[in-house]
Order: structure tokens, then sequence, then C-alpha cells
């Protein structure tokens, strides 16, 4: 009788022991802040303390906007158990995105019950910044960027031949000038003028609603972050205004890493906001999709003391980025037409405006409007 009833509390206990299970969870991301489809690396860390053996068994809870790539585990814990694993994920889509959290699920030796557990789980969050494309055209830079004549130390045109020097290490090959070369004996290299470039003052006009709302902050954020990427690369310095956020003119990776945060974290708007005056010298870029009055007031004040002034409109709020297919646009919204009608008045005072419809390269922004 007594062995009996010892086998029966034991079964008992077998079957009980996964819920005397305890523990914690803890993921974790190396690579905090990164672009869209980057692979991040991360870990996995599971904490369990178990009295009595029982099964484990890991699942990713529910969807999630990051890529999750764990290994999972079906295995044996006994006592103080910890187990870890190294992650890798990749965001789909700029935001913040916290690390999809895991299921624990626990089993008792016979197999007969399984129990998940509800365990305090610490998870990071991964920053994705927008998607940015390279705007390698020499073309497109000056078009945006520059803001001068020919000076030292500004961006160089490749349309300005200057002359010919000695080559220096570091010097593209295809800047080889083989007549000089043959002529002096030694490594000539072509060399081009520069134009004037102070710095880019940058404002995103967030305005827009619903589903076409969030497809235009989602390109505008993204054509932001390329010129800020390519104004960090030509050692420019570099200013944001983005939802009440004002970023004052600054240069070097740690600066341009805050303006992408903010755009990684930008939201659509119901209403305008007012343009800053940008500080003097410096070329101020507009971006909008509504062109609404306060976007063109904003522009033609801040004239008065920016270098040179452009207005980038997207009407449809998309664009075609490097690479892309077309698609089919149709008629012309009234953001466009608001625009059209002032086109003339913004131009007359200095504002460049450049017309981005949905089915146009992002390329055609160094073309004549």
């Amino acid at each position: 009788m007594l062995a009996l009833v010892t086998v029966l509390l034991l079964l008992a206990g077998l079957l009980y022991s996964p819920r005397l299970v305890r523990g914690t969870v803890r993921l974790s991301a190396d690579q905090p802040r990164l672009f869209p489809g980057r692979k991040g690396q991360g870990a996995l860390e599971l904490r369990l303390h178990s009295p009595l053996p029982v099964y484990v068994r890991l699942e990713r809870e529910g969807q999630s906007s990051l890529s999750l790539l764990p290994g999972g585990l079906r295995g044996l814990a006994w006592g103080e158990f910890r187990f870890g694993e190294p992650l890798e994920y990749s965001p789909r889509y700029r935001g913040e995105h916290r690390l999809p959290g895991v299921r624990v699920f626990v089993k008792d030796l016979l197999g007969l019950l399984e129990h998940e557990l509800s365990l305090p789980q610490e998870r990071s969050s991964v920053l994705a910044y927008p998607e940015a494309f390279p705007l390698d055209s020499p073309a497109f830079r000056l078009t945006l960027l520059a803001d001068g004549p020919e000076a030292a130390g500004g961006l160089e045109d490749p349309s300005r031949f200057a002359g010919v020097r000695e080559y220096a290490p570091g010097d593209p090959l295809h800047r080889l000038h083989w007549k000089a070369t043959a002529r002096q004996g030694r490594p000539m290299v072509r060399e081009y003028a520069r134009v004037k470039s102070s710095g880019v003052w940058l404002h995103l006009d967030l305005q827009g609603q619903g589903k076409p709302g969030e497809v235009y902050a989602e390109h505008a954020a993204s054509l932001a972050a390329s010129l800020l990427l390519a104004a960090e690369r030509d050692g420019l310095a570099f200013g944001l205004s983005v939802g009440g956020l004002e970023l004052r003119l600054g240069r070097g990776t740690d600066h341009l890493a805050r303006m992408l945060q903010a755009l990684a974290l930008a939201d659509p708007e119901a209403e305008p906001r007012a343009v800053p005056v940008p500080p003097p010298g410096v070329n101020l870029i507009l971006l909008t999709q509504e062109a609404s009055s306060e976007v063109i007031e904003g522009a033609l004040r801040a004239r008065a003391r920016a270098s040179r002034v452009h207005l980038i409109a997207l009407p449809e709020g998309f664009y075609l980025r490097p690479g892309e297919g077309g698609r089919p646009v149709f008629g012309k919204t009234d953001g466009m037409l608001r625009l059209l009608k002032k086109k003339s008045l913004l131009e007359a005072e200095g504002v460049r405006v450049h017309i981005l419809r949905g089915n146009q390269n992002v390329a055609t922004l160094s073309k004549p409007t």
C-alpha cells in the first residue's frame, strides 16, 4: 500500500512539475540602430529554475516587424537551467521595433501535460532608419547641395575642367590624363572646379492623413535620409526640421545619426507646421506633398536668408527609387495644381520648384523643371 501511495505521489509530482518552473527571458540587440534590410546580431538568454526534471520547448511569439531567426530549443531542464543562443534580426521598415518575445513551454517527463510559462521578458528595441539610396550623380548633388560660384573646398563639378596635377595616392584611375602623363613622364590626373556649398537645411513637411499620408511620410523620409547622407559624405554642415523638432547645423556621423533617428520616428500630421527660418547662407530644401500655403509662404520667407531654396513636391506621395520600374499616374492632385499656380511667383523670388511625380525617377531632380 505504501509503495502504491509513493508511486501515485511521484506520478502526481511529475504531472504537476511544469507548474513549479520559474524563470526569466532576456532578448538583447547588439546593433540597436540600422537601416531596413540590414542584419543585426543579438542574443536570447533563458533562465529557469525547476525542482523536478521537465522538457522545455521555445517558440517565437506572434508576428513582428522584425525578421527574427532564432534557432529554437528542445531539451531537458532540472534545477538551475540556463540557455543562450545568438539571434539574427532584420527590420522590414523604418521605426522603432521591439524584439519579439518567445513562448516557453514545459512538459512533464511522461509527456502527458504541457504548460506554457508566463515569464517576465526583457526585450530590447531596434530603431530602423529610413531606407536610403545612393545619390551618386554629381549633377544631382550639384543641383541640390551647391549654393554658389566656384570656391575652394566646395563640391566638385565634373563639368568644369580646371587643369591637371600630379597623381596622389587615392586618386581614381579613371582621372588619369594620358597626354599630360606622356608629356611629363609621370602620372597626371584631371582636376575639376569646385563650387561653393556652405551647408544644407532640410525641412520635412509631414502633412498627410490615412494610408496616402503614411506612403508619403515613408518616401519623403527616405529621400531626406538620402540627401543627408550625401551631405555628410561631401563634408557639408547640415540641419533638419521635422515634426516640430529642429536639429541645428552640424557635421559628422553622430550628428547624422540623430537626424536619421528623428526621420525614423516621423509620422504624418493633420496640419502643416511653419517652416523655420534657416541659418544665413545655407541651402534650404523643403519636402512636401500638399504644398500648403504655410509651406509656400515659408519658402518665400526663407529666401531672404538662404543662399538657395529648393521646394520638392511629391504630389502622389511617392516616386521611383533608383532601379525601380515605372507605374501609371493619372491626372493632377490638388496639391500639385496649387503649386503650379504659385510656381512662377516662387521662381521669380528665387525658389526653385521641383515636382517629382509618382512615375518619375528621383534622378530627374537634377534636371531643369
